[in-house]
């Protein structure tokens, strides 16, 4: 194993700050003392870059994938801390030139510590590689029910784009399914309008599972689902059961590599738009698509629509 570098004065004179605040343990029950642990010490050994450091000296990840704590969450995890203080060092990083240490993992721990009055906490101090800090940060939140799918799934593309990862990459750092990856990275390719009401949605019922579904319509499709979820308050699996439903009705096979052309006509009251998946179209196939246009909707017109 390599020797360490010896540090420099600004990252010595913080390492040797924190070592100092690290016996300093009256307030935090984090230090076990030999007599607390008995008198064997065979298969033990100490962890190196654990230490007490003042609240103050640590700040956030602007980066974090994680942007919102839930109050509720957040308020039950304060009175624990005032309770019993902080159980589980946090991971921080010292940035040298500000002198100061910022979190990796544990950010809801450090919130809850902060509006707990607590002056110090325990950390482990790392060193890790840009990419390192967001795939811990990617994987402490993956299993959190209540972090936002998009949060997510827009940490995971900055981890691919900024590293030039394909999803098997992925799948082999996240140590999750290519199908898991492979659905995140889906909801992106929503249309960004449906994205943009997805991601303002504030009530918490949007799940991954429902955005997975939208993913698999049309423009026209993501939209009214999207409102009648938030209008009925629609589950995940009413969601996918509606989507299979629709698709089955709707959808026709696609012919791999067939050209494809629209027309588009105007009227006063809106405008129609046809897709042909061949390269001449005439006036007879519009007037036949037409026909069974008509036909369609004559005998839908006694049934509520699929998706409003």
């Amino acid at each position: 194993m390599p020797k360490s570098k010896p540090a420099s004065g600004k990252h010595k004179a913080a390492i040797d700050a924190a070592g100092a605040a690290f016996q300093k343990t009256d307030s935090l029950p984090f230090k076990p003392t030999d007599a607390d642990l008995g008198n064997s010490t065979e298969g033990r050994r100490r962890l190196k870059g654990a230490f007490l450091i003042a609240i103050e000296k640590i700040e956030p990840d602007p980066n974090q994938p994680r942007r919102k704590i839930d109050p509720a969450h957040l308020e039950e995890l304060t009175k624990s801390v005032k309770q019993l203080g902080i159980l589980q060092p946090i991971s921080v990083q010292y940035i040298e030139a500000q002198d100061r240490y910022r979190i990796i993992a544990g950010e809801c721990r450090y919130t809850a510590a902060k509006a707990a009055h607590l002056p110090e906490m325990p950390c482990w101090v790392k060193t890790p590689k840009a990419e390192e800090v967001l795939l811990e940060q990617i994987v402490e939140n993956w299993q959190r029910s209540n972090l936002n799918p998009f949060e997510l799934a827009d940490s995971l593309a900055i981890l691919r784009d900024a590293n030039g990862y394909s999803q098997t990459e992925l799948v082999r750092q996240t140590g999750k399914s290519k199908g898991e990856i492979s659905k995140l990275l889906k909801i992106l390719e929503l249309d960004e309008g449906v994205q943009s009401l997805a991601r303002q949605d504030t009530s918490g019922h949007i799940s991954r599972r429902h955005l997975y579904s939208l993913a698999r319509l049309d423009v026209e499709g993501q939209t009214l689902l999207l409102k009648r979820i938030q209008r009925e308050k629609l589950t995940a699996l009413d969601t996918e059961n509606l989507v299979s439903r629709y698709l089955q009705k709707n959808d026709k096979p696609k012919q791999p590599g067939a050209p494809v052309t629209r027309r588009k006509f105007e009227t006063k009251t809106g405008s129609v738009l046809f897709t042909y998946r061949k390269q001449r179209v005439s006036g007879t196939d519009l007037l036949m698509t037409l026909r069974e246009v008509k036909k369609q909707i004559i005998e839908r017109s006694s049934d509520p629509a699929d998706l409003q």
